[in-house]
């Protein structure tokens, strides 16, 4: 078994792979084996099970742990330590309805958890054999297709825990494990999410492995070779065409970006490390700017770019920033859509049950199957009301009268070409320029300066015939039998110190000794080096000239168009006129590709009734074709992505592979590697948006777990082996896309893999000089300044510092359902929002009263404790949650419930620097910690640590 198909099996074995379910902080109920059994069980259940529900639905879905691990205890010391409370190892998923009746599920079975199946490194923890759960599987699941009765679900459930176990049901030992006589019932909240995920791996496993160069690399057991970073210069920035933005320029380091993205080949995985604050957002907007306006130019079919993560906070944020494109002019309609129904550029693909949430936000989506938008958009009704406003509307930007969709798309794909290339052709011109010229100076500030030089070198050239007649003229004057006599010392002597009185201040160069004929000499010469300088110039004049009107021709064709406000732009570097084109020539580029795929769109070929709703191959071809010439960007979690391109040829269902222009992922730091590889195979390239230091993912497996899985699928040879497979990032047990991202990128940046945003302008320095020195290595630059400094902080009468602490005195904690509060916190935190709200409202009136205030803490319990005690008032316009719940988000201040007392110490803290990182770097203008300065560490290697230190210096 090759390399390739190895790890694809241990992707796929991972995503299998179900992890123990920790249910001992949910409400459980207790019920009886035979219960379970029979099928029925006492219809208060589910009256407590459901009763902070507010459906009316007489049913819920439930787990029934029906196998407990027993935690024994002696002397009051709990004997196996590496078992955690009600550890279950056998789960059978079921419908609970109202009057306690069980039922089988839909397309869920019971599983035993892989971390208690051998092969596994603790095989004292195995209770079976994973090659026995499979083959029963395999070969007894179609039982229940036919037969969806307790009875049998039960009867499948039963004898597929005595095969693999090798143990009856009733038994209360398995192996050497005691088990508990208790069965266990709970609300279930899980989703088979990963249904899809597996049957792409499933596909790949059949030998579609090597079809995509992309997914290869991703799963490469190799580092890619590091290739020297591009450099932005003229040849770089002839291939940026687009931007989705038009009020500010690129930074540096998102121009480093674009330019790597822009010289990507097939296959080929572009990483980008994006600490908070630093435009990773900007920057996904120009790469789809820059694809979909490369493809227009080309008169190609527009790109279908995808933007994935795995939580749907991620991939909703995206949809939200294609949506709140703020417009430059706001005067011209070509900022504007010109067909009816669309008002993103991102359509999402959500699940079903986010479909709800989708309608509310009034997010454009759909499905594979063409539902609601894009049935929509694609109606009859919506198709002739487009063409009647596109009509109008190009004739109005045009300010001629179209009668066709022909004529319109012509007419804009010549704009659009002449626009494009109106900014190569100043780009080439201002290099041709730097290429004559070394002085950072325009070039009608240089022609000057030429034109200077060039006058004063003729005055040079008359005051040198000047001078040399004025020294024929004194050397006339001189008594001819001087120069007879001159071989006489006296003689001799008399004549230089005529000449020592004639030689001028200027003249160092002449000697009293020389004779006319020398001093004409080097007249001569110097005449001759003038000469030669100011026909230099004049070359260069007559060149910077020819250049300098051609590029006012362009300048002046982009007022005419009314591209620019101004036709007297200078530019004194190629570097100022990138970022004037990128608020200009690209940003128009952009909005003409957007009416020329809406052109196309219109002419565009539909569906028949029949293929409406189908996934054959051409009508997702067909679809996708349509879609991605009005939405350039599809928006959908890594657990939908496959379905997306899931196609049925007529007899089996294949996978489309590298159908996906570019793919790109968001939020990467917080992505497992075995959710998101497969999807790799879908697409061409890839880019990887990420930051290590956010919030880890939530890993499905245990490290044991995983290097058992690993030895398994034959990925490596023993349990030293998985070190490598760990620095690689390949491991599932505790990594990220992001470091796969990293190992599979050609680039490094600041001596780590990837490339690195580095602009910080959320936060003031105060705030995020704390982030830099915790995590970032000094490598952020903060844009926005120091608060202390800004004459305009809005919160400066309220002597609201900008990183500062609130003591509150807290001898220790309490703890409910093993999770932290401390209520003098909260009522501290209720009191203090209750004396500033109003008054930072009143300094923030533009602003959405949600982004003023939010409130974290590192416990649910606090989170809960918190919102009790805020006024009810402002409960709806303060969020309160735990540092994972404001991942992504901003809000002016920031407050932080460190919730321990003194004698707790601040351990949780301190477990990850993500934890702090994010907490911090949500705030905008303020940052407070309330709490127990005793508890923070005195380390500052810690981050409690270094916190204590920089809120106690403030």
């Amino acid at each position: 078994m090759n390399s390739c198909l190895q790890m694809t099996k241990y992707l796929r074995d991972s995503i299998a792979a179900k992890i123990q379910i920790d249910f001992k902080n949910e409400p459980y109920e207790i019920v009886q084996l035979e219960n379970i059994q029979e099928g029925k069980i006492s219809a208060n259940i589910f009256c407590n099970l459901n009763k902070d529900s507010n459906s009316n639905v007489g049913k819920i879905e439930v787990m029934i742990v029906a196998k407990t691990i027993k935690t024994k205890f002696v002397t009051q010391q709990k004997v196996n330590n590496n078992i955690e409370d009600l550890t279950g190892i056998f789960f059978i998923p079921a419908i609970l309805h109202s009057d306690g009746t069980l039922n089988p599920p839909e397309g869920k079975y019971p599983w035993i958890p892989r971390e208690r199946l051998s092969p596994i490194i603790e095989e004292n923890l195995s209770i079976g054999y994973l090659q026995v759960f499979d083959t029963y599987m395999s070969d007894h699941h179609q039982k229940l297709k036919n037969n969806t009765s307790w009875d049998a679900y039960y009867e499948f459930s039963n004898e597929m825990y005595e095969t693999v176990t090798d143990h009856k049901m009733i038994d209360t030992f398995v192996k050497d494990i005691e088990l508990e006589n208790n069965v266990y019932l709970f609300k279930d909240e899980t989703i088979n999410a990963t249904r899809n995920i597996l049957k792409l791996y499933d596909h790949l496993l059949e030998g579609n492995y090597n079809k995509s160069k992309l997914y290869q690399n991703f799963i490469s057991l190799e580092f890619n070779k590091v290739k020297p970073l591009v450099n932005n210069n003229y040849t770089e920035m002839i291939k940026h065409s687009a931007q989705m933005g038009g009020e500010y320029p690129l930074s540096f380091s998102q121009r480093e970006s674009v330019n790597h993205f822009n010289n990507m080949e097939e296959g080929e995985i572009l990483a980008v490390n994006g600490p908070p604050g630093t435009g990773k957002t900007t920057l996904l907007q120009s790469l789809v700017a820059n694809l979909y306006v490369d493809k227009a130019l080309k008169k190609d079919k527009a790109p279908l770019i995808v933007a994935s993560s795995t939580n749907n906070q991620a991939v909703t944020n995206i949809i939200e920033s294609f949506g709140k494109i703020n417009k430059k002019w706001g005067t011209s309609n070509l900022e504007e859509r010109w067909v009816e129904g669309v008002n993103s550029f991102a359509v999402y693909f959500p699940s079903k049950s986010k479909m709800k949430e989708a309608d509310q936000k009034e997010f454009q989506h759909t499905n594979p199957q063409g539902d609601n938008f894009f049935a929509n958009l694609e109606s009859e009704e919506n198709l002739q009301a487009s063409k009647i406003k596109f009509l109008k509307e190009c004739s109005n930007y045009f300010n001629k009268t179209f009668n066709s969709i022909d004529e319109c798309e012509a007419s804009i794909w010549a704009r659009m070409k002449d626009v494009h290339d109106m900014g190569g052709e100043l780009l080439q011109l201002f290099h041709q320029y730097s290429q004559v010229s070394t002085n950072e100076y325009d070039m009608d500030i240089y022609l000057t300066k030429l034109k200077v030089e060039i006058d004063n070198d003729l005055t040079k050239l008359e005051n040198i015939q000047e001078r040399v007649k004025a020294w024929i003229d004194h050397c006339k004057s001189i008594p001819f039998y001087y120069r007879w006599l001159s071989f006489l010392p006296n003689f001799k002597k008399k004549i230089i110190n005529r000449n020592r009185l004639f030689i001028q201040h200027g003249e160092s160069f002449l000697h009293e000794s020389m004779d006319i004929e020398k001093v004409i000499a080097i007249y001569s010469n110097k005449a001759d080096e003038i000469r030669a300088n100011r026909l230099r110039n004049e070359n260069l004049y007559n060149t910077v000239e020819k250049i300098n009107t051609k590029f006012k021709t362009n300048i002046e064709r982009l007022f005419n168009l009314k591209i620019i406000k101004d036709e007297k732009v200078l530019f004194n570097s190629l570097d100022k006129l990138n970022e004037f084109l990128d608020t200009s020539i690209r940003y128009v580029s952009f909005w003409l590709a957007v009416h020329y795929f809406e052109c196309r769109w219109i002419k565009g070929k539909r569906l028949t009734e029949a293929q409406k709703g189908k996934n054959f191959k051409n009508v997702l071809e067909q679809s996708y074709e349509n879609l991605s010439m009005i939405t350039p960007c599809y928006v959908m979690t890594f657990y939908q992505l496959p379905k997306l391109l899931l196609a049925f040829d007529g007899k089996n269902q294949q996978f489309l592979y590298n159908q996906i222009d570019l793919l790109i992922v968001d939020e990467a730091g917080q992505v497992t590697p075995e959710i998101a590889a497969c999807s790799f195979s879908l697409a061409k390239r890839a880019v990887v948006v990420g930051d290590v230091y956010q919030i880890e993912p939530v890993w499905n497996i245990n490290r044991s777990l995983d290097i058992s899985m690993a030895i398994a699928a034959g990925v490596i040879k023993e349990k030293n082996d998985f070190e490598k497979l760990s620095a690689l990032g390949l491991n599932t047990s505790e990594s990220s896309v992001m470091k796969v991202a990293c190992k599979c990128c050609n680039y490094k940046k600041f001596g780590d893999r990837g490339l690195f945003l580095s602009e910080h302008r959320r936060c003031y320095d105060e705030i995020i000089e704390y982030c830099n020195r915790l995590v970032y290595k000094g490598n952020l630059e903060p844009m926005r300044g120091l608060g202390r400094n800004d004459g305009e902080y809005r919160l400066r009468n309220l002597s609201i510092p900008h990183f500062g602490h609130i003591q509150v005195d807290s001898v220790e904690s309490s703890k409910r359902a093993g999770s932290r509060y401390n209520e003098k916190e909260a009522e501290a935190i209720s009191e203090w929002v209750s004396k500033y709200f109003n008054e930072i409202k009143k300094a923030y009136p533009k602003e959405d009263l949600k982004n003023l205030i939010g409130i974290v803490t590192p416990f649910r319990m606090q989170v809960q404790v918190i919102k009790k005690a805020l006024p009810s008032g402002m409960k709806k316009m303060i969020d309160v949650g735990t540092v994972h719940t404001f991942q992504g988000g901003e809000r002016r201040v920031i407050i932080m419930s460190t919730v321990y007392g003194i004698n707790d110490g601040c351990y949780f803290m301190d477990t990850s620097k993500s934890l702090l990182n994010v907490a911090v770097s949500r705030a905008k203008d303020s940052f407070i910690v309330f709490g127990e300065i005793g508890c923070l560490s005195e380390n500052e290697v810690e981050s409690s640590g270094l916190l204590k230190k920089m809120i106690s210096n403030c």
